[in-house]
């Protein structure tokens, strides 16, 4: 079936970045892709339409600022979105050899935890990463043809009764009077609405990117986790059938072997944060602007528009949703660490692991964060953009 990668017994080797994955290969920017001369030119087309659609629609709200605020802002507010999703892209493409190493570093990594109860960590992880994604695409893709359904509705509606028809494309961008005129009308209106798809496409595949890199860590640090409960329980002589006894040198292997993984992931999220420093700060300042710049046009309009921008409006919050998410499930698993190495066995042991296991608490208790210039991707963060969004709105509302 068309839905299997939302199952949670669809295989774990394609669950890796599978719908960032999805959208950069239709855009021609997945870092993995062979860069070759017809990914390049596709890519460099899928880039230029959207680069033309973004000083379009921002030249339209400008010009109608001071004509119709309503039409300005029915242009402005989706073109925030869409110079969010070029500037996602762009830096894709930047740090294409950087992602694409980064990816294998994380595939190699997760697919070392094979045990039975890894595995079924892995599988909740890597699912529930699939089914966020897949609803931000959902929501992105039902806002974008809303948008294309408005002026085929409204031109329905004209033609039934005897009016003539408004050649006016999905979204509110100058154009030549030649390009919204027969017969170029329709390639104009069909560009205009891929410009819409490439928006949704870029936006998601950044978001996926980070809130995958996310989830993949979090399942690498519980994975770390498991080993250092495991490495310091202490087995009863009954027992040792299933858990068969350590030497001092093993359990110092293994804590060592534990101590280098988690290096290893904490030298990941800092290469993470370097690569998506652009992304995430851009989508953090402009996210309570574009949130609250729909919430005001849903107030503004009336009829079928209100339920276009109802769908904006859940499509930008489950964009900035899946920052905060990843950004806190990193935090909470690094913080975790230290709480399992504190609550397991480690003073029953001699003297050595004994500090060592201190050395790993005092070590997890920096936990790990996604670093961005003045924010920190968390829930916290999440409430605090909400408040400053209602602030906004009240302001708009007393200011038109």
């Amino acid at each position: 079936m068309a839905l299997d990668f939302l199952k949670y017994t669809y295989p774990l080797n394609k669950q890796y970045f599978l719908i960032p994955r999805f959208t950069l290969r239709i855009l021609g920017f997945y870092p993995e892709t062979d860069w070759n001369f017809w990914v390049k030119s596709w890519a460099f087309f899928n880039i230029s339409i959207l680069a033309y659609g973004c000083y379009a629609e921002l030249f339209y709200g400008i010009h109608y600022l001071s004509i119709d605020i309503v039409m300005a802002l029915d242009a402005l507010c989706p073109v925030a979105s869409s110079i969010m999703s070029f500037i996602k892209i762009f830096f894709i493409w930047w740090y294409r050899e950087e992602y694409k190493q980064l990816i294998e570093e994380v595939r190699r990594l997760t697919d070392a935890q094979n045990t039975q109860r890894k595995q079924k960590m892995k599988r909740w992880y890597f699912t529930i990463t699939t089914r966020l994604n897949a609803l931000v695409l959902f929501f992105g893709f039902c806002c974008s043809t809303s948008y294309s359904i408005r002026p085929i509705l409204t031109n329905i509606l004209l033609y039934m009764n005897g009016k003539d028809i408004v050649y006016e494309t999905p979204f509110k961008m100058i154009f030549p009077d030649s390009l919204l005129s027969m017969p170029l009308y329709p390639l104009t209106f069909l560009l205009v609405h891929w410009h819409g798809y490439i928006t949704v496409l870029g936006f998601v595949a950044g978001d996926g990117m980070f809130l995958g890199f996310c989830f993949y860590f979090s399942t690498l640090l519980k994975a770390l986790q498991q080993d250092l409960v495991d490495v310091l329980t202490i087995t009863d002589d009954h027992d040792t059938k299933n858990h068969p006894r350590r030497s001092e040198s093993q359990i110092c292997s293994s804590l060592a072997n534990i101590i280098s993984r988690h290096n290893e992931i904490a030298d990941l999220t800092i290469k993470l944060s370097k690569i998506m420093v652009e992304i995430t700060l851009c989508h953090f300042i402009t996210s309570s602007v574009i949130i609250g710049t729909s919430v005001i046009d849903l107030l503004l309009v009336s009829g079928y528009g209100s339920i276009v921008y109802i769908v904006y409006t859940c499509a930008v919050l489950s964009e900035i949703f899946l920052y905060c998410l990843g950004g806190t499930a990193v935090i909470e698993s690094s913080q975790e660490l230290a709480v399992k190495a504190y609550t397991s066995n480690w003073y029953g042991h001699s003297v050595k692991i004994q500090k060592m296991v201190l050395l790993i608490i005092v070590r997890s208790q920096r936990h790990f964060v996604v670093k961005v210039p003045f924010f920190m991707p968390s829930l916290p963060a999440l409430t605090a953009i909400l408040r400053f969004t209602g602030s906004v709105v009240a302001l708009a509302k007393s200011v038109i």
